[in-house]
C-alpha cells in the first residue's frame, strides 16, 4: 500500500527505516528518551526532507500552471471579436 507520504525512491525508504532501526538497537532501550527520539527525527529529516520539498514543488508548479492556464482563458474572453 503506497501512503501520500511515502518516498517515491524505495531505496531511500530503506536506507531510512535501516538507520532508524539500527539507532534503536544501538539504544537497546524502549524508553530511550527525548536524545534519542531527536536522533530519530534527525535521521528522517536528513533523508526524507530534500524529497518531501520538492515534491511541494512540483505540486506548485503544477498549481501556477493551472492557474496560468485559467488566466489565459479568461484573458482570451476580454479579446473584442470581430
Amino acid at each position: 500500500m503506497h501512503r501520500k507520504w511515502d518516498s517515491e525512491d524505495e531505496e531511500l525508504q530503506r536506507k531510512c527505516v535501516d538507520e532508524v532501526i539500527t539507532r534503536i538497537d544501538e539504544i537497546g532501550d524502549s524508553t530511550a528518551g527525548i536524545i534519542a527520539a531527536q536522533d530519530v527525527i534527525d535521521i528522517v529529516t536528513e533523508h526524507l526532507a530534500p524529497e518531501i520539498y520538492n515534491r511541494g514543488v512540483r505540486d506548485v508548479r503544477k498549481l501556477v500552471a493551472e492557474k496560468l492556464s485559467d488566466i489565459e482563458i479568461d484573458i482570451d474572453a476580454l479579446e473584442v471579436k470581430n
